[in-house]
C-alpha cells in the first residue's frame, strides 16, 4: 500500500510539472513599505440590534472612525505567485452553484454590499461581525422594514468588455439580489425582501417584508450574495473568463479546465496598497493525498480552499516537513446524515431514532480525531458557543436520540417499527473532494449502522452531481456530508427546517416547528431571539430529523514562505488572501 501511495504521488508531481507554465514570479515592489498592513478603506463600526434610537431596532451607521491596525510580525512584501492545490469548482458562476469551491473562486473576483472583518479587524475566526464593503453605510426604518443602503463612490468594475472598468451602481446592486433569488440553492436569505428600489444611482433601498434579525449577516456573507454587473443580464451564465466581472481585488485571467484557474492583482482594487500578491494559481488536484504529496515537495503553497487539512493528515505531515506551520482551531463545520423524512421508513420517529442511537460517536472521536473533538453538534455547530443549547443540563431520555450510543436500542426500536430483521438503506456520498477525514466518516457509518441493524449501500457519486441533486434534496432515501459553515443561526435553524427550503435536505414539515423558525428571524431583540433558539434546540432533542456526527480539529498548513494568511469561517479565501504576502526565498 505505501509504495502505491508513492507512485500516485510522484505521478502527480510529474503531470503538475507538465502543466502549462503561467506568467513568471514578478519582483518585490522597490519602494521599501512600512511595516503595517496598507491603507484600508475605513470600516464603519457596527450598527448593534437593540442599541438603537427605537427600541431593538439596528441603528444607522455612525460616523465612520478608525480601527488600528495591528503591527504584523514580518514586514510585507509586494509580488509573488501563490499557489494552491483544490479540487475543480462544478460552475464559475456564484448565484447558480452554491459549491464551496465556486464560493471560494467568486471571494477572489467579487464583492458584496457588507463583509466580514478582514485578517486585521478580526478577533477570532469566527467573528462574523459586519463592515461596510460595496455599501458605505446603511439605515433601518424606525420599525426595522426598511434597509437603506448607499454604495461607495468610485468603485469600479474590472476592465472587461463589456462592462469596461465603469462605476458600481445601484441597478447592478438590484440585479444581482434579484438573480440570486432567482437562482440560487439558498435563495431563503432573500425571501424576507419585499422589494429593491433604486433611490439614485448611488441609493438602494430593501423593502422587507417584515423585520429580519439576519439580515445584515447575509448581506456581509463573503459568499452567495456577490453583486455583479448589470450586464450580466444578457449573458447566458457567468460561467466563464469573459463573463467573470467583478470589483475585487484578482481578476480571472485564464482557466483551463482540469488544469488550473489564474487570478491576477487588480491594480484598480478600491482599496489603495491591496493586494499584496501579483498572482494566485489554483491548481486543480482532486485527491486529498495527492494535495498533500504536492505540499509535501513544496510544488504548493497551501491545499484545498483555506489550507485545512484533518488531524490524521496533519500529525504524518508534522513529522516529515516540521518546518511547516499548522494553525489548530475549531471552526464553524457541521457533517450530519440526512434522510427522507416525508415518506417511509423515514417518516416514522424511531427510525429515526434508532439511526440516531446507532452512531458510536465518542468512538468517532477517539478513532479518527485522536480523542479531541466536540460530539454534540447540531443543530448548531458547536463553535457557535453564543447561540448553542448546553444539552449536558437537559433531559438524559430526550438528549440521548442526539448524542447517545445504544446500538441495542436502535434494533428494538427497528423491530418496533416493523423492521425486526433489520432494514435495507442506500447511503449517497460525495466521492473524493471532501478529503480523507470524510473517507473514514463514511466507512464509520456503514459500520455503525450495520451493528444496529440496517443494511447499508454506499453510494458514492461524482460530485458535480452530488452537489447538484442529493445536496439539493434531490435523493431516495438517505445521504452524508458536510454543510455550509454558516456563521448566522438563521441558516442552521431556518434554513434545516422550515418546508421548501433548499437547505431542508431531510424534507422536515413539522407544524408545531415551524412557527418557531419564523419567529426567532423576526425577534430584533437578542435576548428574546435567543430564548427562541434555545426553545428550538430543546424541541428538536428527540426528533431526530438529522443525524449530527462529531467533528474533530482542523489545521491550516502552508508553506513557510506564506504569511499572514489568517482564517475566518467562511467561504471568503480571497478575502484572506488580498493580505497575504511572501517571503523571499
Amino acid at each position: 500500500m505505501r509504495r502505491l501511495v508513492l507512485l500516485v504521488s510522484i505521478l502527480a508531481l510529474m503531470a503538475l510539472a507538465c502543466r502549462p507554465a503561467t506568467a513568471p514570479t514578478p519582483t518585490p515592489a522597490p519602494t521599501p513599505r512600512p511595516a503595517t498592513s496598507p491603507p484600508m478603506a475605513t470600516p464603519t463600526p457596527t450598527p448593534s440590534v437593540g442599541v438603537t434610537p427605537a427600541p431593538n431596532l439596528p441603528a444607522p451607521t455612525p460616523t465612520p472612525t478608525p480601527i488600528p491596525t495591528p503591527a504584523p510580525t514580518a514586514r510585507p512584501r509586494y509580488g509573488g505567485t501563490l499557489r494552491y492545490a483544490s479540487p475543480e469548482p462544478p460552475s464559475l458562476d456564484v448565484h447558480a452553484q452554491i459549491s464551496f469551491l465556486t464560493q471560494a473562486h467568486g471571494s477572489y473576483v467579487y464583492n458584496g454590499l457588507l463583509r466580514f472583518p478582514y485578517p486585521q479587524e478580526q478577533k477570532f475566526p469566527a467573528d462574523f461581525t459586519v463592515f461596510p464593503d460595496l455599501a458605505e453605510r446603511w439605515e433601518f426604518s424606525a420599525d426595522g422594514k426598511t434597509l437603506t443602503l448607499y454604495l461607495r463612490k468610485g468603485v469600479r468594475w474590472h476592465n472587461r468588455p463589456p462592462v469596461n472598468a465603469r462605476v458600481v451602481n445601484a441597478e447592478d446592486v438590484k440585479f444581482s439580489l434579484e438573480r440570486f433569488a432567482a437562482k440560487s440553492g439558498f435563495r431563503y436569505r432573500a425571501e424576507p425582501i419585499d422589494a429593491i428600489e433604486i433611490v439614485d444611482p448611488s441609493t438602494v433601498r430593501l423593502r422587507l417584508k417584515a423585520p429580519h434579525a439576519p439580515i445584515l449577516h447575509n448581506l456581509a456573507d463573503p459568499s452567495f450574495m456577490y453583486i455583479l454587473p448589470k450586464e450580466g443580464a444578457t449573458f447566458k451564465d457567468f460561467n466563464s473568463v469573459e463573463a467573470t466581472i467583478g470589483t475585487g481585488p484578482f481578476t480571472l485571467e485564464s482557466y483551463t479546465r482540469g488544469v488550473q484557474l489564474v487570478y491576477k492583482k487588480n491594480p484598480a482594487f478600491y482599496l489603495e496598497g491591496s493586494p499584496y500578491l501579483d498572482q494566485v494559481v489554483w491548481e486543480v488536484v482532486a485527491d486529498s493525498a495527492t494535495r498533500l504529496a504536492l505540499l509535501r515537495a513544496g510544488r504548493v503553497d497551501t491545499i484545498g480552499y483555506r489550507g485545512f487539512i484533518a488531524e490524521e493528515e496533519a500529525r504524518p505531515l508534522a513529522k516529515v516537513r516540521p518546518d511547516i506551520p499548522m494553525t489548530k482551531y475549531q471552526r464553524v463545520e457541521m457533517g450530519h446524515i440526512y434522510m427522507r423524512t416525508d415518506k417511509p421508513p423515514f417518516s416514522d420517529i424511531r427510525v429515526r431514532q434508532a439511526l440516531s442511537l446507532a452512531i458510536n460517536r465518542q468512538a468517532w472521536i477517539d478513532t479518527i480525531h485522536y480523542g479531541e473533538g466536540c460530539i454534540d453538534n447540531g443543530p448548531i455547530p458547536c463553535a457557535l458557543q453564543t447561540w448553542k443549547l448546553d444539552i449536558s443540563k437537559e433531559e438524559p431520555a430526550k438528549a440521548k436520540y442526539q448524542v447517545g450510543y445504544d446500538p441495542a436500542e436502535a434494533r428494538r426500536l427497528l423491530a418496533d417499527a416493523g423492521f425486526p430483521q433489520g432494514l435495507a438503506v442506500t447511503l449517497n456520498y460525495a466521492a473524493v473532494v471532501y478529503g480523507a477525514v470524510w473517507d473514514s466518516r463514511y466507512q464509520l457509518a456503514q459500520q455503525d449502522l450495520e451493528k444496529a441493524g440496517f443494511k447499508v449501500t454506499l453510494a458514492p457519486q461524482e460530485y458535480g452531481l452530488y452537489i447538484s441533486t442529493t445536496y439539493l434534496g434531490k435523493y431516495e432515501q438517505m445521504a452524508i456530508g458536510p454543510v455550509t459553515p454558516f456563521g448566522e443561526v438563521d441558516d442552521w435553524l431556518y434554513g434545516f427546517y422550515y418546508p421548501g427550503q433548499t437547505n431542508n435536505r431531510s424534507h422536515v414539515d413539522d407544524p408545531q416547528l415551524t412557527p418557531l423558525l419564523v419567529a426567532q428571524r423576526q425577534a430584533l431583540d437578542p435576548a428574546e431571539r435567543k430564548r427562541i433558539v434555545l426553545e428550538i434546540q430543546r424541541y428538536l432533542l428527540d426528533k431526530a430529523y438529522y443525524v449530527y456526527l462529531p467533528i474533530g480539529s482542523t489545521f491550516s498548513v502552508h508553506l513557510p514562505r506564506v504569511r499572514n494568511f489568517v482564517q475566518h469561517d467562511s467561504y471568503g479565501m480571497g478575502k484572506m488572501v488580498q493580505w497575504t504576502w511572501l517571503e523571499e526565498k
